[in-house]
């Protein structure tokens, strides 16, 4: 038969067991707003029954419940799932910041943005083709050359403080990576002197270490596994973080960029110096929003030009146009001071280098373009300096292509001389013309009131001297004659013009330059063309950031709520539990007392009759 007294600890052991579920809902109810908190459970069994002897032999008699452990809801495949994504998440996040910020540097589409500084510096030459002699056209051109320089090196300088900004946070994230590993170890060694003999679970110990590792995940990419101990060994691109025993710290070192010179910074192994390649993560996203170009994808799918120094390097090839081609149309012009050769951007001086083959030496200490480091030609990017010179520096603007000194042959050597010039109304085509022309009408002091001409032996014209003393010619040509005595209507002059070659001609050229005619260094674009081209490409670029990340973190949210749906404190389902385990406590105790009066009767009672 059974103990008297072995139905005592039938209903303890309940009393505990009620308990300590109870006590387990308080902890789950109490941090169901802990941040990666999962909830725990006690895992109830029976207890081995006793055997023993009734009237037809033996039987099994319960012995009540125990307590076998106490385990947190946690799904490992979830986590892993977590883990992988919030790494592309974190990329994803950190290039659209990135990109968002460049953007804000050429502030396209607003009246500010560098696209209106191009236009207003094209609507520049295109007045000066039609007022060519005005100063005040020469002096608003030169200012919108100044303005679209300043623009260029001010977006250069502002990409050049997103670099030095973007080795800050990766230095910041480097520590937070450390102090993070650096945890893990420790809790690591924690969970494994706990769990030792698989009896006890760290269970508030692995989430706090699980908390950790969704942080990582975020700057780097991870791959987690759990050894026989319980550690968590942490990887990173083939790196092994931490384990059981060790950890492996980073560090940030620095190295100079071979194109621009700045700064960049590199994550490597701080004992070995080892640069590593992350594939995921904050640290990978901000180290190719630094700089990440087409011709450093080496085939990734992110293979455009989408990091700070390809934008740069759109800006260098700016500046070496401007400083190449467009000033080679500058310099075959003629100024008012019939100059020619004059840069309009760079150097200046007694000889403006070409910014050609045969100049790169001098300017640049090398041979090729290809050679030039791209920061040397937004460096060398600036208004010829010689164009601010007070005494004829506006002059030195080549509006047009030839130097109006034109070589006039006259019949009568001791006849008055003439000179030749062009008017801005003057329309010519290819080639050169040929002037004939004839004095008609001269009065007894030698001064010429009418002239006949023909052009290239066609009819003859008769022109009248207008009041500023020279005579306009329909085509724009204009003649002016000295007084002299010996002018007489059998006098003739002869000169040939080139057809082309208006007063402003050249300034149409310069403004074709920039707006129509294509270049091989600007992927046969206009320069027009090329900054619009680059600037959509950013906003696309821009868009499909943000879409790729808007998804990503759908993606993310929906594996956050499946792992909510099984490790998420619920306090409807934690409120019926703890009426569940009230009502088994309250019943187990009633037993108790129940027992206690069964006994108190039997000890108490027995063996007084007669007394």
């Amino acid at each position: 038969m059974s103990s008297t007294f072995g139905g005592l600890n039938t209903v303890v052991r309940g009393l505990l067991a009620q308990q300590m579920s109870l006590d387990t809902v308080g902890h789950n109810i109490a941090n169901a707003n802990t941040e990666g908190f999962s909830r725990q459970r006690v895992n109830l069994a029976t207890v081995t029954p006793q055997t023993i002897y009734a009237g037809r032999g033996q039987v099994q008699l319960g012995a009540g419940v125990e307590t076998q452990s106490i385990t947190r809801l946690r799904d490992t495949f979830v986590d892993q799932q977590m883990w992988k994504e919030s790494s592309t998440l974190g990329y994803g996040q950190t290039a659209l910041s990135t990109l968002n910020k460049i953007e804000g540097v050429f502030q396209e589409p607003t009246e500010t943005g560098m696209q209106s500084v191009l236009n207003n510096f094209w609507t520049a030459w295109n007045t000066l083709s039609t007022h060519s002699s005005d100063n005040s056209a020469r002096t608003a051109l030169r200012e919108r050359a100044v303005e679209m320089v300043d623009a260029i090196q001010q977006a250069n300088t502002q990409l050049r403080n997103m670099v030095s900004d973007i080795n800050t946070v990766i230095g910041i994230r480097v520590d937070s990576v450390n102090q993070i590993t650096s945890e893990v170890l420790t809790l690591n060694k924690q969970i494994a002197g706990i769990e030792v003999g698989k009896v006890d679970n760290a269970n508030d110990l692995r989430d706090r270490r699980d908390y950790l590792v969704d942080q990582l995940s975020k700057m780097i990419n991870v791959n987690v596994s759990e050894d026989t101990k319980g550690n968590y060994v942490i990887q990173s691109s083939g790196f092994v973080l931490v384990d059981g025993n060790e950890l492996n710290k980073l560090k940030v070192q620095s190295r100079q960029d071979a194109d621009y010179g700045y700064e960049v910074v590199d994550v490597a192994d701080a004992s070995s110096s080892l640069v590593i390649n992350f594939t995921n993560g904050e640290i990978k996203g901000l180290i190719d929003s630094r700089d990440k170009t087409s011709a450093t994808s080496s085939g990734e799918a992110r293979e455009s030009d989408t990091g700070i120094k390809a934008y740069l390097n759109k800006l260098a090839t700016m500046s070496q146009f401007l400083l190449q081609e467009f000033n080679a149309v500058h310099r075959t012009g003629f100024g008012l001071d019939n100059s020619t050769g004059n840069n309009f951007f760079g150097k200046g001086g007694d000889a403006d280098p070409d910014y050609g083959a045969s100049d790169l030496t001098s300017v640049f200490g090398v041979a090729s373009a290809s050679d030039v480091p791209p920061s040397e030609w937004i460096k060398a990017l600036q208004v010829n300096p010689d164009l601010f010179d007070t005494t004829n520096g506006l002059g030195r603007i080549a509006a047009k292509s030839f130097s109006k000194n034109i070589t006039i042959d006259k019949s009568n050597s001791e006849a008055g001389g003439a000179s030749v010039s062009l008017y801005d109304s003057y329309t010519g085509g290819t080639g050169y013309k040929a002037y004939s022309v004839e004095l008609g009408l001269v009065d007894a002091a030698g001064k010429v009131h009418t002239i006949n001409y023909s052009v290239d032996g066609g009819p003859v014209v008769t022109a009248t001297l207008d009041a500023d003393g020279s005579f306009h010619l329909s085509n724009g040509v204009q003649i002016s004659i000295e007084i002299n005595s010996h002018n007489s209507s059998t006098n003739t002059y002869s000169f040939t013009v080139p057809q082309g070659n208006a007063a402003g001609d050249n300034a149409v050229n310069m403004a074709n330059r920039l707006k129509v005619d294509p270049s091989d260094l600007l992927g046969k674009s206009s320069l027009d063309t090329f900054y619009g081209s680059f600037i959509g490409a950013l906003g696309v670029q821009t868009q499909n950031a943000k879409r790729l990340t808007t998804n990503q973190d759908t993606l993310v949210s929906q594996i956050t709520n499946w792992r909510e749906s099984v490790a998420g404190v619920n306090m409807d389902e934690e409120m019926s539990n703890m009426i569940r385990f009230q009502k088994g406590y309250n019943a187990a105790a009633r037993i108790l007392t129940t027992m206690d009066e069964m006994l108190d009767k039997l000890i108490n009672g027995t063996g007084v009759v007669g007394r």
